[in-house]
């Protein structure tokens, strides 16, 4: 009975094989990192509205609006003007506070898709969502500027 053991144990005692395992490096970067290319006055202007609006800019108010630019030489003041005229337009619909706090999250989502064409990270829906409970003043129209005259926005 020992000679059956021990022939079982001889039989399953076998080396380990040798087994290495490799790790593939991974370059982690925010969302943004490869928006490296500055847009020009007039592109922000086009995307801007078309953000806004959901449609084309006509030409005639492009020209116009790069005039603006011309006209101030302070371009993030000319961002500003143009923005606060964007959104006195009579046609120009956007959610009310109360619309925008139903569905924070989905609301979130939307406008990084909308004006940053990605995803928000978990610490930037954390922050944005945050942010909007903690200062009722906060409107859809207040969070939409912000992200309009972000540097991110300004690149692609």
């Amino acid at each position: 009975m020992t000679l059956i053991v021990l022939l079982l144990l001889a039989a399953g005692c076998r080396p380990e094989p040798d087994v290495s395992f490799e790790l593939q490096g991974l370059e982690v970067t925010p969302g943004f990192a490869t928006k490296d290319r500055l847009k020009t006055n007039e592109q922000w202007v086009a995307i801007v509205h078309t953000n806004l609006f959901q449609a084309g800019m006509p030409a005639n108010d492009l020209y116009n609006a790069a005039r603006v630019f011309e006209s101030i030489g302070d371009q993030s003041i000319a961002r500003e003007v143009l923005l606060s005229n964007f959104f006195n337009q009579p046609d120009l619909e956007l959610q009310t506070r109360e619309e925008m706090l139903d569905d924070l999250d989905a609301f979130i989502d939307e406008t990084y898709l909308r004006f940053y064409t990605r995803f928000p990270t978990q610490a930037e829906r954390t922050f944005v969502r945050e942010f909007v409970l903690n200062n009722p003043g906060m409107t859809p129209e207040l969070v939409y500027m912000s992200f309009s005259l972000s540097d991110e926005y300004r690149y692609y």
